[in-house]
């Protein structure tokens, strides 16, 4: 029996199919043919643009380590502003083209299917929110050319206009997210012309794929949170985002696509991408930095980062625990919070716990994997002194994890 994550008087239950179907003939007429179309498309360019861009950060933070930054321009900045200008651009297509097809009455794009914008534009929530991610990214890069000019150069997230370009970044995932959550529901409503594999249908895989490029992100704390100071102690800060975008995401996955085994398999497509990105990135640098017949600052070389490759053990272990639990049968008492703060619990233990051990277990074969400078071996008392937060934020990514995964699951728009 396929088990799925449902919410009815405070207990989880397990419904076989999406709860939101309309008669097929009345779902014709509501996503009609062309406008499936159009979305399908728009929603895969749109993750061909997050990809490459999350490609060329990369790239950029391993090119300002190893080589600088003589001029804006440079071949990761390129790539990553290729990919930004190519995702505005289509999710301008798309609210335009919508924006002409509701108000010449067009089936399938209604007040059902979208929502009004600055009382002028008709468009999908989603390409809506994904479109003010490359506005804020591009709006950030002048300013961030500019301060690099006034105060040097510098490589961490704390800058402010590298917050403002990653706050850009991260509306452009959760948008992207909510146009193939919405592709996916009007795929079942529709319940024709759906692939499977492995039990999901295209535009859940296409999700899924969203939702680990969401999780790498939240790797950034192992090199950009640091440990806080508390008297003869510190509160290590790299566990905090691990375990509130670990439990956001991973229990949102299995929230909306209500099969259990879907957490797993967004960490193991994050696994996939954290692989693709520590090969390619370090070769395209020799390439690029040997055509253009640059130098490399004091010495440094490319190199495949095996602490990197290891980490995305943590969200593969808590994945493992969240799908167990959430195939576990109910039982009289259990509620639904009971077992949501289980799931918070086991995604915080393995955010704070694991990357140490990874990075000390590594130390122990050659000081050469030692690269993950932000883990820097907590003592016990700084992880036990550490443990309440963690466990805080996990819990709530677990809440707005079942929150966002429902909403998701039910909105066609």
């Amino acid at each position: 029996m396929a088990h799925e994550l449902a919410s009815r008087s405070g207990q989880l239950t397990y419904p076989s199919s999406y709860p939101v179907r309309i008669p097929r003939f009345q779902a014709a007429r509501r996503f009609s043919l062309s406008e499936r179309r159009a979305r399908h498309i728009s929603a895969w360019l749109l993750l061909y643009c997050l990809i490459q861009g999350e490609l060329g950060l990369a790239w950029d933070i391993q090119w300002h380590f190893l080589v600088g930054r003589d001029r804006f321009w440079t071949p990761p900045h390129t790539l990553i502003y290729i990919a930004v200008g190519l995702g505005g651009l289509v999710t301008l297509g798309i609210v335009l083209l919508d924006t002409y097809r509701y108000r010449r009455g067009f089936p399938g794009v209604d007040d059902t299917s979208t929502v009004r914008v600055l009382r002028i534009f008709h468009a999908p929530l989603g390409f809506i929110v994904t479109g003010f991610g490359p506005l804020v990214a591009l709006i950030a890069a002048p300013l961030d050319n500019y301060w690099h000019q006034l105060y040097g150069i510098d490589i961490t997230l704390w800058a402010p206009f590298h917050l403002m370009g990653a706050i850009g970044g991260l509306l452009s995932l959760l948008g992207i997210a909510y146009v193939f959550a919405s592709q996916a529901v009007c795929d079942h409503q529709v319940g024709t012309g759906m692939r499977r594999f492995l039990s999901l249908t295209v535009s859940e895989w296409g999700f899924l794929v969203v939702i680990s490029s969401l999780l790498e992100i939240t790797m950034a704390a192992l090199t950009q949170f640091t440990p806080l100071a508390l008297g003869p102690v510190n509160i290590v800060t790299y566990p905090l985002p691990l375990a509130c975008g670990g439990a956001l995401c991973l229990v949102g996955a299995v929230r909306f696509t209500r099969k259990p085994g879907t957490a797993t398999l967004t960490a193991i497509l994050l696994s996939m991408h954290v692989v693709v990105t520590q090969i390619l990135v370090p070769m395209i640098t020799r390439i690029t930095v040997a055509y253009l017949g640059l130098a490399y600052h004091a010495g440094r070389v490319p190199a495949l980062s095996v602490t990197a490759l290891l980490l995305p053990l943590v969200f593969v272990v808590s994945a493992l625990f969240i799908d167990a639990l959430a195939r576990l049968p109910e039982r009289a008492g259990q509620t639904c919070t009971r077992r949501i703060v289980l799931m918070g619990v086991v995604t915080a233990l393995a955010a704070l716990v694991l990357p140490p051990c990874i990075a000390w277990s590594l130390a122990q074969v050659s000081p050469l994997t030692r690269d993950i400078s932000a883990v820097l071996e907590p003592t016990r008392l700084d992880m036990l002194v550490s443990l309440p937060v963690v466990l805080a934020l996990a819990w709530l990514g677990a809440v707005y994890g079942t929150k966002i995964g429902s909403f998701w699951q039910k909105n066609a728009r």
